[in-house]
């Protein structure tokens, strides 16, 4: 593999790839051990704390590189043993945009050869563009290129990674750096869902719970919920926006585009940013800051000062967002609750 990083450091920086699972077993970090080491379980706790409460961890490894991957793996144990899928989901996504900072950050990382490499560990079929296209600009462009099969598991469920919009050559999709590496973290963050939900999470969280600390921060877990959201629309409202409401409300990790849709929805129904802030705060990955400027983005009140419009449903519907297949009668989700009302008027008469 072109990487310069030892299997030590790549562990360290990606606990959760097989390798590193690997690695850390043959260097004798099972869990029975590593929950005889005092110093690792109380690292996995404060990774597994921080997480849940929104803290960064160090994009680079120092030291100890053995016993911080085999804590991080730890806490995603813990994470999973409480069978919270909320605290799941925000752990996941947590080190999931950790692990997007590292492949961006760390120099070592940044060969075509070293990221297909760490795609390959994810069950991502990748390679440098330039051994699909030898001698083309495109390789220039799009360094790297994924097998469309996998490229339409991992991409993100947005217009822009249609693949249509993309250039494919036999069968592979052509992609610049930057977009490989946010469909990497998409490959990463299902790997970690898939270890927290692996078939002995059950004898797991019985060996967890025999350190009382561990037992004790489980109890903590289980009863972690998402920001509950008190305010709610007025009226009747098409199953497309209620559907993304239900979504985040439950703490799901809803895709851009849904998001856009709500937000603008929302504001076009009279809700004002702080509201439309306030129901976001459920998300696994909830920035205020970042929320708050985007709404006001949407809202016209920052940046162009252009104030979006509500999508269309037949664009809802080409997001995947349409429940009714455009069952409802509108051209536009905001005149469902008018129509709603006319056919309830109808009805009375």
């Amino acid at each position: 593999m072109s990487c310069y990083a030892t299997s030590q450091e790549l562990s360290c920086l990606f606990p959760y790839l097989e390798r590193a699972g690997e690695y850390l077993y043959a260097r004798g970090f099972t869990l029975e051990a590593a929950l005889e080491n005092d110093g690792l379980v109380e690292r996995a706790l404060e990774i597994a704390r921080g997480a849940m409460k929104g803290r960064k961890r160090p994009l680079f490894c120092a030291k100890d590189f053995e016993e911080e991957a085999a804590a991080a793996r730890l806490a995603l144990y813990i994470i999973a043993a409480s069978g919270n899928q909320y605290a799941i989901r925000r752990f996941a996504d947590r080190e999931s945009k950790l692990f997007t900072a590292r492949l961006r950050g760390v120099p070592g990382l940044q060969a075509p050869e070293c990221k297909a490499s760490i795609a390959a560990d994810l069950g991502v079929r990748a390679r440098p563009s330039r051994e699909v296209v030898k001698g083309s600009i495109l390789a220039v462009y799009f360094p790297l290129a994924v097998w469309w099969t996998h490229y339409l598991r991992y991409a993100p469920q947005e217009p822009d990674w249609a693949m249509i919009n993309r250039p494919v050559v036999k069968g592979w999709v052509l992609i610049r750096v930057d977009d490989f590496e946010r469909l990497l973290e998409e490959a990463y963050e299902r790997r970690v869902l898939a270890l927290a939900s692996r078939e002995d999470i059950g004898y797991i969280s019985g060996q967890l719970a025999k350190r009382p600390e561990v037992a004790e921060l489980l109890a903590e877990l289980r009863a972690y919920r998402p920001v509950a959201v008190k305010a709610s629309v007025p009226g009747a409202h098409p199953p497309c926006m209620q559907a993304i409401m239900d979504a985040i409300k439950r703490g799901e990790n809803t895709p851009h585009v849904a998001r856009f849709a709500i937000a603008t929805y929302l504001l076009k129904r009279g809700w004002g940013v702080d509201e439309v802030v306030d129901l976001f705060r459920s998300s696994p990955d909830f920035n205020e800051k970042i929320t708050r400027y985007q709404v006001q983005h949407i809202a016209g009140q920052v940046g162009g000062r252009k104030e979006y419009s509500v999508p269309s449903c037949e664009t809802m519907n080409s997001w995947g967002l349409c429940p009714t297949n455009l069952g409802c009668g509108v051209k536009n989700p905001i005149q469902y609750g008018r129509r709603a009302g006319a056919v309830a008027k109808e009805n009375r008469a």
